[in-house]
């Protein structure tokens, strides 16, 4: 079996904790199934892109961030359960 990357989207509140932040994308991997270690990046929108809080989850789980402009967002196609 191939071993599974994962870009998680994230946005976050102004301010908002790392802790916060970090505990909710370990969360989400969690519920999907998967490991810690398959996360590869975590992506935002541009606006988004220096907020300490995804800044600082990103560092503590060793990926980068990468921003995507908000035109660029509107052309994903995202399932909704």
């Amino acid at each position: 079996m191939e071993d599974v990357v994962l870009v998680v989207g994230v946005g976050a509140c102004e301010d908002a904790p790392v802790e916060e932040v970090l505990g909710l994308v370990r969360d989400a991997v969690r519920e999907a199934g998967l490991a810690e270690s398959a996360v590869a990046e975590l992506a935002t929108v541009d606006v988004k892109g220096a907020e300490p809080g995804i800044v600082g989850a990103a560092a503590r789980l060793g990926v980068p961030v990468v921003t995507y402009t908000a035109a660029e967002l509107s052309d994903v196609t995202v399932p909704n359960p």
